[in-house]
Order: structure tokens, then C-alpha cells, then sequence
């Protein structure tokens, strides 16, 4: 009977404040969305009063509109080479070409904005990879301790010294030689799709690091402790507790390395190992970059597009990690 009361009461001393500063419910896990909300919450109020994190948002707002309206609102198609036609191949940027017309008297700015799709089909693809990878090694790596820990770290340590650029390099020669005069070559966007997955597959190690020293960190807060002692499952511990109060960690991680991809998407294809198919960045530079000194609007465009959006996705970055961090700078 003592025994029993002693269980109750660690259950109902669910800390009054969690990571991030915000005041517990004192009540049984039933009440657990109202504390996530209040962590969630506090850490938007904290974002809201960040310059640099809503810089850095706007500016990853207008990629995102570009993204998604692009064809909407780009003046011409990306394959419209009407201004060869014409005589006005490499031609400035004037009221009928706002960023004027490149070698191939391709409109620049339509093709800029079309490549704002590619710019975050990369980004997100490849970091949704690389954080479902990094979570379950860290969080397993965490939560289980032990041998099991030793192992993984010293797994993702070996990932971690892996020159990913020069192997990527590697692997998209090699499938793409591979897969010549094979059923796989008309699959549409095979080289974007490759990079993609190389990218989340060899992109989630810092994600497993930050997973695992937050689950270590929280599967020893007095939340948690109390969580087991009222019989709450493993899986609802890790998915239920651990995991969302993780999150704001994690997705400071996710939002650095969208911004990564992007900018090593585009030195693929500034090399001539992107996909021919699709219009990005990287290969708006890689085809324009000989006539720099005649034309070099069609350069600077889609350069100026990939510092704009990397550095977006940095500086919002930055706001998170100040919104989220309950140990700021005064």
C-alpha cells in the first residue's frame, strides 16, 4: 500500500517546467498536449521577436511562392527559345526579359524560377531521408544505451569522415553509365532522384548526434521517470514524451541542412553531373558560366538565387535555435 502511494505521488511531480521554461500540468499524462503546446507556443513568441529568424523566414517565403507559383507567374516557359529566333540570344535585361536572355536565348528569369521547384524538391526530399535516418539511430542509440550506443556512434563516426561530395560525384557517374540502354533510364528525373537519396543517405549523421544526446539528456527528466511509474509503454514514452520535447533540436538541424543540399545540389550540377532534365540552379550556371564576361546576368541569376535561399534557410536557422534555446543570450 505504501508502495502504491509512493508510485502516485512521483506521478502526479510531473516537473512544473519543462526545457523550455514553460509551466507543467500537474496532472497525469492526459494532460501532455497542453505542455507540448505551451513549449511550441512560448518557443513561436520567442521567433516572432527575432529579427534574423523572420529575415530569414521571408526570405525562404518567396522561394516557397516561386516554388509553388512558379508557372504561374513566370513570363515565359523554361523551353521557349523564341528570343534566338529573334536575334536576342545573350541580349540584357530589358522590360521584355527582366533578367535578360542567356546563349540559348532561354528567358533567365523564367528559368530561374522554375528551378526554385527543383531547389526544394532537393532540400526537402534529401533531409527528410537524412532526419527519418538520424532520428531512429540516435533515438535508438540514446534511449538504449549501453553496447548497442557504442556500436552506432562508432557507425555514424565512419560516416562521418566519408568525402560525400567526391562519392556522390562517383555514384551518379557510375549509375548513369549503368543505366544506359536499361528500362531505368526512362524513368523521369533519374539523376535528381539519385542525388536525392545519396544526399538523405549519407546526411544523417549530425541529426543522429543532436537525436541521441537529446534522448539521453530527456529519458532521465522527472517527466519521463514519471511516465514509467503509471505504466505508459516504451513506444508512447519515446513517441509521447521524448521525441516532441526533441523536436525543436532537431528541427534547427533539419532547417541548416535543407540549405546544405540545395547548395551541394548545385555544385552537382555546376560540374556537369546533374540531371539533364530538370532545370536547376546549378546547371543554369553550368551552361552560362563560359559566356560570364559577355552575358553575365545568366550567371549571376540563378547565383544570386542559390545565396538568397541558402541564406534564408541559415538565418532562419539561426532564429530557431534563439526561440528554442531556453539558455539564450541576454
Amino acid at each position: 500500500m505504501e508502495s502504491r502511494q509512493i508510485d502516485k505521488q512521483i506521478a502526479n511531480k510531473i516537473d512544473k517546467k519543462t526545457d523550455m521554461g514553460v509551466k507543467r500540468p500537474s496532472g497525469g499524462p492526459g494532460e501532455i498536449g497542453s505542455r507540448k503546446h505551451g513549449m511550441w507556443a512560448l518557443g513561436w513568441q520567442r521567433f516572432k521577436r527575432n529579427r534574423t529568424g523572420k529575415v530569414g523566414l521571408a526570405l525562404v517565403s518567396v522561394v516557397v511562392f516561386f516554388g509553388f507559383l512558379g508557372p504561374f507567374v513566370a513570363p515565359y516557359h523554361p523551353d521557349d527559345q523564341s528570343a534566338m529566333l529573334e536575334f536576342r540570344s545573350k541580349a540584357p535585361p530589358s522590360f521584355k526579359n527582366l533578367l535578360g536572355t542567356d546563349r540559348m536565348g532561354y528567358d533567365v528569369a523564367s528559368r530561374v524560377i522554375y528551378g526554385a521547384p527543383t531547389a526544394l524538391v532537393v532540400g526537402l526530399g534529401s533531409m527528410a531521408i537524412a532526419a527519418i535516418l538520424g532520428i531512429i539511430m540516435g533515438g535508438f542509440s540514446g534511449y538504449i544505451g549501453g553496447m548497442a550506443d557504442e556500436l552506432l556512434m562508432r557507425f555514424t563516426e565512419f560516416f562521418l569522415v566519408i568525402p560525400i561530395f567526391i562519392v556522390i560525384l562517383i555514384i551518379v557517374r557510375i549509375f548513369g553509365i549503368v543505366v544506359i540502354g536499361t528500362a531505368l533510364e526512362k524513368i523521369p528525373y533519374l539523376n535528381l532522384s539519385t542525388i536525392i537519396v545519396i544526399l538523405g543517405v549519407f546526411g544523417w549523421p549530425p541529426i543522429a548526434r543532436i537525436a541521441r544526446a537529446e534522448f539521453l539528456r530527456l529519458k532521465e527528466m522527472e517527466f519521463v521517470e514519471a511516465a514509467r511509474c503509471i505504466g505508459v509503454s516504451r513506444a508512447g514514452i519515446i513517441f509521447r514524451h521524448i521525441l516532441p520535447n526533441a523536436m525543436p533540436s532537431l528541427i534547427v538541424l533539419i532547417a541548416l541542412g535543407i540549405g546544405g543540399s540545395i547548395l551541394m545540389e548545385a555544385m552537382i550540377s555546376f560540374l556537369g553531373f546533374g540531371d539533364p532534365k530538370a532545370i536547376s540552379w546549378g546547371q543554369l550556371l553550368y551552361f552560362n558560366y563560359e559566356f560570364l564576361k559577355i552575358a553575365p546576368w545568366a550567371s549571376i541569376a540563378p547565383g544570386v538565387a542559390i545565396f538568397i535561399t541558402v541564406l534564408g534557410f541559415n538565418l532562419l536557422a539561426d532564429g530557431l535555435t534563439d526561440a528554442f534555446n531556453p539558455r539564450l543570450k541576454e
